[in-house]
């Protein structure tokens, strides 16, 4: 994943999810584009730099 590429309601679930496999983020949303957005994290391979960063994400 290249900086910048993806938005907020991608990467947040997409290290909660990186960190545990048991977790389940449960967004909230009231635009469809940002639950399409949260939905989409299962995608997203986040590095080991951008886990320690995720701000750089």
């Amino acid at each position: 994943m290249k900086q910048g590429t993806i938005g907020v309601h991608r990467v947040t679930p997409a290290l909660q999810l990186a960190l545990t496999p048991v977790v389940v983020p449960i967004p909230g949303s009231s635009l469809p584009a940002s639950i399409r957005d949260s939905a989409a994290a299962t995608d997203v391979t986040l590095t080991p730099e951008q886990m320690s960063h995720p701000t750089a994400a």
